[in-house]
């Protein structure tokens, strides 16, 4: 059985195998929707993977409601890999049309394990998360940043920002 996949906000990266969703018509897309406005045009438990890399962030709406959505239209256990700007990306804090950042703890709102997670019943199990210091030639870094996450953001983010954050998340239903 094929599995039925999802490429958020997909701009010029059309993919062959997802199902391809942008806002703008003048990009080769499967479907075309304002990813700010509800409902999504998807069945509920539609989808067993959603890639979101550099999206999420661009996106006109509630977090929470984004999430809800994602939530609502994948299957239980579906994979949601996620991608986006890491605060405070000098680069993406001058582009106008960034409206969120994401951080180490972006996720762990979803965990249901108390805090103020009652604003949301959608609920997601952080497989990954990485930092990005660099998807190009400074690759390398990448792993050592990672090696002590905590460390890094406490005492080194400021003089060696990362670019952003890879999550990978599994729907929970």
């Amino acid at each position: 059985m094929e599995l039925k996949k999802l490429n958020l906000g997909c701009g010029r990266d059309y993919r062959k195998g997802f199902v391809n969703i942008d806002i703008c018509n003048e990009l080769k897309a499967d479907v075309y929707h304002d990813l700010g406005k509800f409902p999504y045009p998807f069945k509920d438990d539609h989808f067993d993977e959603v890639l979101s890399l550099g999206t999420l962030e661009l996106i006109d709406a509630n977090f929470l409601k984004i999430m809800e959505e994602l939530h609502r239209i994948c299957k239980p256990g579906a994979i949601i890999k996620i991608r986006g700007p890491v605060f405070p990306n000098m680069c993406s804090a001058q582009d106008p049309l960034t409206k969120k950042f994401l951080t180490w703890n972006t996720f762990e709102y979803f965990k249901g394990e108390g805090g103020t997670d009652y604003y949301s019943k959608a609920r997601f199990k952080t497989l990954k998360r990485e930092y990005i210091f660099s998807i190009n030639k400074f690759h390398w870094v990448n792993p050592i940043i990672n090696l002590a996450p905590a460390f890094y953001t406490r005492f080194l983010f400021n003089l060696f920002p990362a670019n952003c954050i890879y999550y990978k998340l599994k729907v929970l239903k």
